[in-house]
């Protein structure tokens, strides 16, 4: 009785520990899949993306490093401003656009790059709560705290490259929850439709 209070006690903290991801979108043409999955802490749904392109890992990161070039494919990306940059670190202020009703979002997020011993490619985004930055007075925004994202990009065998992002976040202010857990996988999907085209150009 014993050990099986304990095998049920480990199944239950796994259970918990785990997210239980479902397809939510997904484009067969060009190869992506959208999941999101309900958190404990929160009425907002996390999400997670993935697909499979041909360029090699160097070339995928050259697009995600590329700051400027955030609005061009990022989905809602209106507007993005480096505010300080080291060798894998960058702090960023970015501004979001939402439709009417809502008001644009702002935030300041850090950004980490790191490459694992497996040869996989992590990119780690987190927004700064107390990060001092001069915005326009004349616009209203609300400001995110909450937000997180992973990009992991993992080389394939044979050739091409594995792109993964998880991502979670508080909308602020208010947007209902049922509106974004409906609307939360199309960003990832949009996203990564446009990172496709994006891989395409001359310059990465």
């Amino acid at each position: 009785r014993v050990l099986g209070f304990i095998f049920l006690s480990v199944l239950v903290q796994i259970c918990y520990a785990q997210p239980e991801w479902e397809l939510s979108k997904e484009d067969t043409q060009r190869n992506i899949q959208v999941f999101t999955s309900s958190q404990e802490d929160s009425f907002y749904h996390q999400f997670k993306a993935v697909t499979l392109v041909p360029q090699n890992s160097q070339t995928v990161l050259a697009v995600l490093s590329d700051i400027p070039a955030w609005p061009q494919w990022l989905a809602r990306i209106k507007h993005v401003k480096v505010l300080k940059k080291e060798k894998n670190h960058s702090w960023v202020y970015v501004v979001y656009k939402l439709p009417y009703p809502f008001v644009e979002r702002d935030m300041v997020v850090y950004n980490q790059v790191q490459t694992l011993k497996t040869g996989q490619i992590m990119i780690k985004t987190q927004a700064l709560a107390n990060y001092s930055v001069d915005v326009e007075t004349n616009v209203k925004r609300v400001r995110l705290t909450n937000f997180n994202s992973t990009w992991q990009l993992t080389p394939l065998a044979k050739s091409g490259t594995k792109v993964e992002l998880w991502g979670s976040g508080d909308p602020e202010g208010f947007v209902p929850a049922l509106i974004f857990n409906y609307n939360l996988p199309d960003e990832p999907l949009q996203s990564l439709r446009q990172l496709r085209k994006m891989l395409l150009r001359d310059k990465y």
